[in-house]
Protein backbone atom coordinates (compact mmCIF):
# COMPACT_ATOMS: atom_id res chain seq x y z
CA UNK A 1 0.00 0.00 0.00
CA UNK A 2 1.08 3.72 -0.50
CA UNK A 3 0.17 6.60 1.94
CA UNK A 4 0.16 9.93 -0.12
CA UNK A 5 0.81 12.92 2.35
CA UNK A 6 2.01 16.57 1.71
CA UNK A 7 0.26 19.72 0.02
CA UNK A 8 0.96 17.86 -3.53
CA UNK A 9 -0.80 14.48 -2.22
CA UNK A 10 -4.57 16.55 -3.14
CA UNK A 11 -3.49 17.55 -7.00
CA UNK A 12 -6.00 15.86 -8.89
CA UNK A 13 -5.28 13.10 -11.06
CA UNK A 14 -2.18 11.99 -8.50
CA UNK A 15 -3.37 8.85 -7.02
CA UNK A 16 -4.98 7.40 -9.99
CA UNK A 17 -1.39 7.99 -11.57
CA UNK A 18 0.54 6.60 -8.62
CA UNK A 19 -1.65 3.48 -8.62
CA UNK A 20 -1.43 2.82 -12.71
CA UNK A 21 2.43 3.47 -12.23
CA UNK A 22 3.20 1.92 -8.91
CA UNK A 23 0.20 -1.30 -9.23
CA UNK A 24 -0.30 -0.40 -5.89
CA UNK A 25 -2.83 0.71 -3.63
CA UNK A 26 -2.78 4.35 -3.03
CA UNK A 27 -4.64 6.26 -0.34
CA UNK A 28 -4.29 9.91 1.06
CA UNK A 29 -2.83 10.03 4.65
CA UNK A 30 -4.48 12.38 6.69
CA UNK A 31 -3.72 12.61 10.63
CA UNK A 32 -5.82 10.99 12.93
CA UNK A 33 -6.00 10.13 16.70
CA UNK A 34 -4.53 13.83 17.63
CA UNK A 35 -6.94 15.92 19.45
CA UNK A 36 -7.23 19.43 18.94
CA UNK A 37 -6.44 20.09 15.20
CA UNK A 38 -8.24 22.42 13.59
CA UNK A 39 -10.38 21.32 10.41
CA UNK A 40 -7.59 22.88 8.03
CA UNK A 41 -5.06 21.03 9.78
CA UNK A 42 -6.95 17.50 9.90
CA UNK A 43 -5.75 17.60 5.61
CA UNK A 44 -3.30 15.50 3.86
CA UNK A 45 -1.02 18.89 3.64
CA UNK A 46 -0.13 18.34 7.45
CA UNK A 47 -0.23 14.91 7.68
CA UNK A 48 3.68 14.36 7.41
CA UNK A 49 4.42 16.93 10.30
CA UNK A 50 1.96 15.62 12.36
CA UNK A 51 3.07 11.96 12.26
CA UNK A 52 6.54 13.73 12.77
CA UNK A 53 5.45 15.54 15.55
CA UNK A 54 3.36 12.65 17.41
CA UNK A 55 6.06 10.06 16.19
CA UNK A 56 7.98 10.64 19.37
CA UNK A 57 5.71 9.94 21.64
CA UNK A 58 4.13 6.70 20.24
CA UNK A 59 7.31 5.11 19.18
CA UNK A 60 9.52 2.70 21.55
CA UNK A 61 12.40 4.37 23.15
CA UNK A 62 15.13 4.66 21.62
CA UNK A 63 18.47 3.31 22.82
CA UNK A 64 21.30 5.65 23.85
CA UNK A 65 24.91 4.66 24.04
CA UNK A 66 27.03 5.19 26.94
CA UNK A 67 28.28 8.67 25.37
CA UNK A 68 24.91 10.00 25.75
CA UNK A 69 24.14 10.77 21.95
CA UNK A 70 21.40 8.65 19.97
CA UNK A 71 22.21 5.77 18.41
CA UNK A 72 19.98 4.42 15.78
CA UNK A 73 19.94 0.74 14.31
CA UNK A 74 19.47 1.23 10.44
CA UNK A 75 19.06 -1.79 8.22
CA UNK A 76 21.45 -1.12 5.41
CA UNK A 77 20.14 -3.60 3.15
CA UNK A 78 16.93 -1.12 2.32
CA UNK A 79 17.33 2.19 0.34
CA UNK A 80 15.67 3.80 3.54
CA UNK A 81 18.34 2.28 6.01
CA UNK A 82 20.91 3.22 3.49
CA UNK A 83 19.62 6.89 3.95
CA UNK A 84 19.42 6.61 7.94
CA UNK A 85 22.90 5.78 8.07
CA UNK A 86 24.33 8.12 5.88
CA UNK A 87 22.57 11.23 7.52
CA UNK A 88 23.77 9.61 10.79
CA UNK A 89 27.21 9.84 9.43
CA UNK A 90 27.13 13.03 7.67
CA UNK A 91 25.73 14.83 10.50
Amino acid sequence: RVVLTGGASQLAGLGDAARSIMQRNVRLGRPVGVAGLSAANKSPAFATSVGLLIYPQVAPSEHFAESGAASFAFDEATAFGRLGSWVRKSF
